[in-house]
């Protein structure tokens, strides 16, 4: 240990206590889902932007569904969605129905949505 290079000769100790006997902990990958929903975008004042009233995400499994009309109905539920936001012009649908698709991370207070397509649908959330 004596010809060891000094930081090899403080971590091999330090790992013999962190690393339990049976060796590291497996880590497994969480999946997040495709999914898609309908709600209004509204920007949440820091920032931010949110999915509100919109409907619970279904997954996507092999094709995409065809398109809600603009009189789809909306829902209870509230996400943060998140990526590359400019990128879609989300910004430009302040206050608008829209259509969304995205992969689903289960987060709190709000699930978040990576989206990867925005369609709008109507001008209003009415």
């Amino acid at each position: 240990m004596r010809n060891m290079p000094i930081t090899a000769r403080i971590l091999i100790p330090v790992l013999a206590i962190l690393v339990p006997a049976g060796g590291l902990p497996t880590l497994t990958a969480q999946m997040m889902p495709v999914v898609m929903t309908v709600g209004c975008v509204e920007m949440d004042g820091r920032d931010g932007v949110l999915l509100t009233r919109a409907i619970e995400p279904t997954a996507i499994d092999e094709r995409v569904p065809d398109q809600p009309p603009p009189d789809a109905p909306l829902g209870a539920e509230i996400l943060k969605l998140v990526g590359t936001l400019e990128e879609f012009g989300v910004a430009t649908h302040e206050g608008h129905k829209v259509w969304v698709k995205g992969l689903l991370n289960p987060a709190a207070p709000h699930p978040l949505l990576n989206l990867t397509s925005i369609t709008h649908l109507s001008p209003s959330c009415d």
